[in-house]
């Protein structure tokens, strides 16, 4: 193992790492400062074109009236109501609330009224409607009967090949 390999990369014209410690920090400095000089005066020099481009907007248009929508709820599609204050929601919920739980009209010319939720289900419970398809409705069904001990015979609910899943 006479031969050792180095992993370092000789780059042509001595800039490797063996040389590393020769850079010149001096100019690298120099060249950073140059640099952040030349940005700062690209940035007073933008700003001073933009300043003169308001100038003569301002000259050409006039001076801008305040907006006069500001302070509205709603602009367009848009909700400028802090959360804080936008009660909306409790309204609208209060107020389906009040039409589930009274009485009322929902449409008086077709004669279509509304009764409070609580009592409609009772009702629907009470007295079923026949469903579409369903040919019975569900009060006039016979009882279902009572589960047969696996006796085996065909037509029990035990009966291998009904209802098993094997």
């Amino acid at each position: 193992m006479s031969n050792v390999h180095s992993h370092s990369a000789k780059v042509p014209g001595g800039g490797g790492p063996d040389n590393l410690h020769d850079m010149n920090l001096g100019k690298i400095v120099i060249i950073g400062a140059v640099s952040l000089a030349i940005f700062a005066a690209g940035v007073v020099w933008a700003y001073r074109i933009m300043i003169g481009r308001e100038a003569e907007v301002r000259a050409e248009a006039g001076e801008t009236t305040p907006p006069t929508k500001l302070g509205q709820m709603e602009i367009g599609i848009v909700d400028q109501v802090p959360f804080s204050i936008d009660h909306r929601i409790e309204n609208w919920r209060a107020a389906t609330k009040k039409g589930l739980s009274s009485y009322g009209w929902v449409d008086r010319s077709k004669g279509i009224a509304r009764i409070p939720i609580e009592q409609a289900m009772e009702r629907v419970v009470a007295n079923p409607p026949d469903i579409a398809g369903e040919g019975v409705s569900p009060v006039a069904r016979p009882p279902m009967p009572a589960p047969a001990a696996a006796s085996g015979k065909p037509g029990s609910a035990n009966a291998p090949g009904k209802g098993s899943m094997k």
